[in-house]
């Protein structure tokens, strides 16, 4: 009786614990209506635009954001959830960004994707993407330039579509189980030819599908397509295919949408490992790699500073001083970086210059100003630490 007491006293402190910290459900995923219209339909089509909790907040007032679309309108309670769990702890391992999906069916919409099938050289669908739903969503919302694209079964298909031809309407693609069969809209005859045919821009293909019944019929197609990819595919398609044969065919978009953006983001989130391709080139291919990514993938600037970071430190335990030079380049490459300038202090610590280290190190202290608390304290413990060192040498 005591100890049952005591369990629920705990769970009431944790409740009230919980409740007086966490933020108002309502309020992590905002939902707002965007009503496009098109001389395609006679009537707007109705979207629901997911917008992430921090889009109004006055720190991000000037912040701009992925958009990830999905044509079914069921899509999205899982798409912004997945989002809003996977964006909360500063935008890893996905960065923030706008969930748009449909609001309802369109019989309107419905029918031009089944005139698709009949004529795939239409480009009606394909236009009403570029010149109003995508332009739509720039224009009223704060996005970067970078989208992606995510689609399950017909939708999935209408997506490799798009990337055959019309690339460039969205950087990535997240396609699950694509209903294929009978060459659907000619993707799987006309992908070797089509595939080769894209521009120079860098864009990313996550591809998955599974073995369940209902994805049996387009598993033939589907293996056309992997085929097409390993013999056509332009070095700029980042591409990558997955047999899923452990889950439910249901699962399998949800599953996809996890490891896909956790693979499209890797290379802002993991740094080079020092044995790797790029860094065994030395410090200026890696720039350069950074270089492209940000200028051809994401269209904005992407810190090679972890990369060389890493670099310097395994080469610090074969060669000091070219490892400490990495480290110099690092700091004069992010000058405004706390923590280039206090690996760079380290650095010099390491190799008992304990001047240089304080020097560096107070202005890693310096420019910490602007990150949170947490991040001070350390910079500041980092100084207090080389000064005592410094003090117990003079002594």
């Amino acid at each position: 009786m005591i100890k049952a007491l005591v369990m629920s006293l705990s769970i009431l402190m944790c409740t009230l614990s919980f409740s007086t910290t966490a933020t108002d459900i309502k309020e992590l995923n905002p939902i707002q209506s965007l009503k496009i219209s098109s001389k395609l339909f006679k009537g707007p089509i109705e979207y629901n635009v997911t917008l992430p909790k921090s889009y109004h907040e006055a720190k991000a007032k000037d912040k701009k954001y992925f958009v990830i679309f999905d044509l079914h309108p069921r899509s999205q309670p899982y798409l912004s959830g997945l989002h809003d769990w996977l964006s909360h702890n500063g935008d890893w391992p996905w960065l923030e960004s706008i969930v748009v999906t449909p609001a309802s069916y369109n019989a309107e919409f419905a029918e031009l994707f089944r005139q698709l099938e009949k004529e795939p050289q239409d480009n009606s669908l394909l236009d009403y993407f570029e010149n109003d739903l995508l332009t739509s969503i720039d224009e009223n919302y704060r996005t970067n330039g970078f989208k992606i694209y995510s689609g399950f079964m017909g939708n999935g298909a209408f997506g490799l579509f798009t990337l055959l031809n019309r690339p460039s309407l969205f950087n990535a693609y997240i396609i699950t189980s694509p209903s294929l069969a009978n060459d659907f809209a000619m993707i799987t005859s006309q992908a070797k030819m089509k595939l080769t045919a894209t521009d120079d821009k860098m864009r990313f293909l996550y591809l998955a599908t599974g073995t369940h019944q209902y994805e049996q019929g387009n598993l033939p197609a589907f293996d056309l397509f992997e085929e097409a990819l390993k013999t056509s595919a332009p070095e700029t398609l980042d591409w990558q295919v997955h047999r899923n044969t452990s889950n439910y065919y249901m699962s399998q978009p949800i599953i996809s949408t996890i490891n896909a953006i956790e693979a499209l983001f890797s290379d802002i989130h993991i740094d080079l490992a020092p044995d790797s391709k790029t860094s065994q080139q030395g410090v200026q291919a890696i720039i350069d790699y950074y270089g492209k990514i940000s200028q051809k993938k994401y269209g904005f600037s992407v810190s090679a500073e972890g990369s060389l970071k890493t670099l310097a430190k395994s080469v610090m335990e074969k060669d000091s001083q070219k490892g400490l030079a990495i480290y110099q380049k690092t700091a004069e490459l992010y000058p405004e970086s706390a923590y280039a300038l206090s690996s760079l202090a380290k650095a010099y610590a390491d190799l008992d210059d304990i001047h240089n280290a304080i020097k560096y190190q107070t202005l890693a202290v310096e420019k910490s100003k602007s990150l949170i608390q947490w991040h001070q304290n350390k910079h500041q413990e980092y100084l207090k630490h080389y000064q005592e060192s410094l003090a117990n040498k003079h002594q």
